[in-house]
């Protein structure tokens, strides 16, 4: 082939010489006669056949690619025109995905504008769309905030219940718990709502105060069906806090007695107990053998010394009653019979306040008599 054929057939061809021939672009001389020989033995035409025309061309092309690849001033013309090719497929390949990223940037931008303005045309906008984003947001942070919360409650009423079972009560030299809580000293009873206008809270106070002074009342309206009926009826449920415990025992224990002697009053009232449902267990038990101690010689608060130990009943006219204490204990040796008798403690601090009582009469005395001396 001749010069000039061949220059032209290394600056146009689009055949990759090296590749057809298996070889490396820096093979020598030599690699490239073998590589020929060797592949044009598979295309020659009497290998092939006469008639294969692919493999003829296939046989002509190895001949271009051996005549360029064996002159060296070819060769380099050919690798100059072959770098080339791939420096400007390099730059087509970026420069096809930059326009490829571009399109698509474009194509978005489109799209979302075509968006907006379907949403307007349909009387949609963003600031609709931010509106209801806020709103999902401002729903999940409340239903969290109501989880924690709800797992705080949880946590603080554990907390009260470990507390409570911790607590143990300062206990006395008789083995009694000792400080009577606010529930220790509660009483409740119910009376029918239609007694609700001749039995109100002042009236309740005032009558239920005969066993001890009340520091509060509290009445509420429930149903209750009673045994044997088959509905239900309205009554008032009221809770009496007495000052002392001494009054919600007497006010449990005397008011049975009560209801036989003036059933006209007292039978109104059901249900009387303890509000804890059980006596308290600050109130010393007695044994069952032993008796309250009576003493001979001060019986009662009002009472003088040397009285007689019987002590006064209440009449049904409102005259106040010494309260029962026969569930108090008792010392060992007591006198029989003598089951509503204070305890000996009780004497005790009766007896310190008759005399302190005393003391203040006669003070008072004493400065009235000097107050009249000095008129």
């Amino acid at each position: 082939m001749a010069d000039n054929d061949l220059k032209q057939q290394a600056l146009s061809s689009t055949t990759d010489f090296y590749d057809l021939l298996d070889v490396q672009s820096s093979a020598s001389d030599s690699e490239i006669r073998r590589a020929y020989r060797k592949t044009a033995l598979i295309y020659h035409p009497d290998k092939a056949g006469a008639n294969n025309i692919p493999a003829r061309e296939k046989f002509e092309l190895l001949q271009i690619a051996y005549d360029v690849l064996s002159d060296p001033a070819v060769r380099e013309l050919y690798d100059n025109a072959r770098r080339a090719k791939e420096e400007k497929k390099e730059r087509e390949a970026q420069f096809e995905g930059r326009r490829k990223w571009m399109k698509e940037d474009l194509e978005r931008r489109e799209s979302g504008a075509k968006r907006k303005w379907d949403d307007v045309a349909a009387g949609r906008d963003g600031a609709e769309e931010d509106y209801e984003r806020e709103l999902r947001r401002l729903a999940e942070d409340g239903r969290r905030r109501r989880v924690e919360r709800e797992q705080e409650m949880r946590r603080e009423a554990l907390k009260v219940e470990e507390e409570n079972e911790e607590v143990v009560q300062p206990v006395s030299e008789e083995g009694v718990k000792a400080g009577p809580t606010d529930l220790d000293r509660s009483v409740t009873l119910r009376y029918p709502a239609s007694a609700a206008a001749q039995f109100d809270k002042d009236a309740i106070v005032k009558l239920w105060e005969r066993f001890g002074p009340i520091e509060d009342c509290v009445l509420r309206e429930k149903k209750y069906r009673k045994e044997g009926e088959k509905h239900r009826q309205s009554y008032m449920v009221a809770v009496l806090l007495y000052k002392s415990i001494v009054g919600a025992h007497a006010a449990v224990s005397d008011v049975e007695k009560l209801q036989k002697l003036d059933p006209e009053t007292w039978s109104v009232f059901e249900g009387i107990g303890w509000a804890a449902g059980k006596e308290p267990e600050s109130i010393p038990k007695s044994a069952s053998a032993a008796q309250p101690v009576r003493s001979p010689q001060v019986s009662r608060l009002d009472e003088t010394p040397n009285a007689p130990s019987t002590p006064q009943r209440a009449n049904v006219n409102g005259l106040k009653k010494a309260p029962s204490f026969a569930s108090f204990k008792a010392t060992p040796g007591g006198t029989p019979g003598a089951a509503n008798s204070p305890s000996l403690d009780e004497l005790t601090m009766m007896r310190l306040k008759n005399a302190e009582r005393r003391r203040m009469e006669e003070k008072i005395r004493k400065e009235e008599a000097a107050a009249a001396a000095e008129a």
